[in-house]
């Protein structure tokens, strides 16, 4: 984010001109947003309100998207200046459609219910009509709904489909046959309508009632569903809406993906279309769904619109199958001077090489084609991909030293710490870049220190530099535990380890293992207790569990925690913001789980 943008004299609004025409208002943390939303949380009736509104009838569409775009995020209560719910009101009339949609939006938030519901009973325009019933039957809103009954005869098919979704209700499971019925009467026609540009929440048909069948926990219902609607006989738009029920399926409940697998792979055995390309992508992003349909996922490597999404679904299941494809991935990234690869994709494939690298993948390739990228392009901050492969691979990456000591030859002390992390991966065979790492003071080049010469000298100066009563250090607590491994603490190192693992998060956890190793199982319930709290987290979780592994036996008393996890039908609630990935964060937890207590259990239970 740039620095504070300079004050402008009372009354000038160059700037926010400036902002609404470069759509600047609308890209979180950018300054011209900063400054809107400070100025208009300061008066909302000021100058800056009054200013946007005069573009509320510009002739530029492009302008007035953003600026109703803006107004929505801006005000959400009815005590809002009255002239943001008129100016809302008079662009239900405007001529594109995505600017009514907001506007609808916009003006349920500010109007008065009364004023609102007048409107949608005078208004016949449907596009309008659909954004005020979606805006008004939204599960986050507090306003007063209008009459569902009679919205499920509305002329309009989509209107009836969000009001039969909003009349769903727990107390009245009686009815839910009969709203399904309606719902999928409705289907068809209101399929590409409630996800339009502009929508409240950009949600299809299909996964709004999905999303019905999934907080009611309608498990059977929700996958009998979706095999009807992904059958061959259905048209193209309904089938799509049955993948995306699946899609919401497998992220809500453990059991989905084994159970849709089946139904989703039969769509690949299809022509190309829609609904197999959605199909593919539903499998991948589903970690057991991909080893289900491994086969599946291979046969479709190979396909020009396909194979990337296949070859990460399959990589990241661990198949080896995938390895020369995600090679190519690297590859090509790497020739190429932008992001090339659409929103987390690069991520995932990095997932998909430490995947395979842990299920014994052949190294060679993947670590030469890092080695290329690195030699053509030794910029540490331009190569987070490649340094990624060979973080995976670890040791088998020793052949990348040379590129490595290369990088911070160029970079010097702005040398990242992925570097360092990737030389103390490879361990031993990195020796050739002792010279340059006993050259560098941070903390990543210790620990890398450490990894590849095995000297506790190493850990002791930089602990020496420490102070006793530590508040946080990732690397740290690696060297403290390091040391409870090789020979032990001294009396200094283990008051500097319990004030980490006094301090509940990252520090508390990832020291738990040098305490664990330090003080044995007169530890043990203080372990259990601490660890505990962190069963559940997807980022913390699987170190504790590393932990509790370790402690073997002694860690009993865990079990019944362990199975009270692995038994939810439903994914754990993680937060990370993005829907696939907490139902992989799931998946591999739960894995991690099984495995933990199975070896903590042995031949004892």
């Amino acid at each position: 984010m740039n620095g504070p943008a300079a004050v402008a004299p009372p009354g000038d609004h160059g700037w926010l001109d400036a902002a609404i025409l470069s759509g600047d208002v609308l890209i979180p943390g950018s300054d011209g947003r900063s400054r809107v939303f400070a100025e208009v949380g300061a008066d909302r009736d000021g100058p800056v309100t009054r200013h946007l509104l005069t573009f509320a009838a510009d002739d530029r569409t492009s302008v007035r998207r953003t600026v109703f775009a803006l107004l929505e995020h801006l005000f959400s209560r009815r005590s809002d200046p009255p002239s943001v719910a008129g100016a809302a009101e008079a662009a239900l009339a405007d001529v594109d459609p995505q600017v009514r949609r907001t506007a609808a939006a916009l003006l349920v938030s500010t109007a008065d219910p009364d004023r609102a519901a007048a409107v949608l009973h005078a208004c016949s325009e449907p596009v309008v009509r659909i954004a005020l019933v979606d805006a008004m039957t939204g599960a986050a809103t507090t306003r007063p709904r209008p009459d569902l009954h009679r919205l499920r005869s509305d002329p309009v098919p989509a209107v009836r489909l969000l009001a039969n979704v909003a009349l769903f209700s727990r107390d009245d499971p009686a009815a839910w046959t009969r709203l399904d019925t309606a719902v999928r009467a409705d289907l068809d026609a209101s399929a590409g309508v409630l996800d339009a540009p502009g929508s409240v929440l950009r949600l299809t048909a299909g996964e709004r009632w999905a999303r019905v069948l999934t907080g009611f926990d309608r498990e059977a219902d929700c996958y009998g569903w979706v095999r009807r609607l992904t059958d061959p006989a259905e048209k193209p738009q309904v089938r799509r809406e049955g993948v995306r029920m699946a899609v919401e399926a497998m992220r809500q409940w453990r059991a989905a993906p084994t159970r849709l697998a089946p139904v989703l792979t039969a769509c690949l055995k299809e022509d190309p279309s829609e609904v197999r390309s959605s199909a593919l992508l539903a499998l991948a992003a589903s970690l057991t769904a991909s080893r289900q349909a491994a086969d599946d996922l291979a046969a479709t490597l190979d396909d020009p619109e396909l194979g990337v999404p296949a070859a990460i679904g399959l990589g990241s299941a661990g198949d080896h199958r995938a390895v020369p494809h995600l090679v190519r991935l690297v590859l090509t990234e790497g020739s190429r001077s932008g992001d090339a690869l659409a929103g987390g994709e690069e991520a995932r494939l990095a997932e998909a090489f430490r995947a395979v690298a842990r299920a014994g993948a052949d190294p060679r390739a993947p670590v030469a084609a890092a080695r290329q990228i690195l030699a053509e392009r030794p910029d540490p901050c331009a190569a987070a991909l490649p340094m990624r492969v060979l973080a995976a691979f670890g040791p088998a990456a020793a052949s990348a030293v040379p590129e490595l000591i290369a990088m911070i030859r160029v970079a010097g002390n702005d040398t990242p710490g992925c570097v360092f992390d990737v030389l103390g991966r490879i361990g031993p065979a990195a020796e050739p870049a002792v010279p340059l790492l006993l050259q560098n003071s941070t903390q990543s080049a210790a620990l890398a220190l450490l990894r590849i010469t095995s000297d506790r000298a190493v850990a002791d100066r930089y602990l020496a530099g420490r102070p006793e009563e530590l508040r946080h250090g990732h690397v740290a607590a690696k060297l403290l535990t390091w040391l409870a491994g090789h020979g032990g603490l001294t009396t200094r190192q283990h008051r500097q380890l319990r004030s980490l693992f006094r301090r509940p998060g990252f520090g508390q956890v990832e020291s738990a293992g040098a305490v664990w190793l330090h003080e044995g199982p007169a530890a043990a319930a203080e372990l259990l207790e601490v660890l505990a709290g962190y069963l559940s987290d997807d980022m913390r979780g699987p170190e504790a569990l590393r932990v509790l592994t370790a402690m073997g036996s002694h860690a009993l008393p865990i079990i019944d925690r362990l199975d009270r996890f692995t038994a939810s039908r439903r994914r754990a609630g993680f937060d990370i913001g993005d829907w696939d990935d907490e139902m992989r964060a799931d998946e591999m937890l739960l894995a991690a789980t099984l495995y933990a207590r199975e070896r903590i259990a042995g031949d004892r239970l």
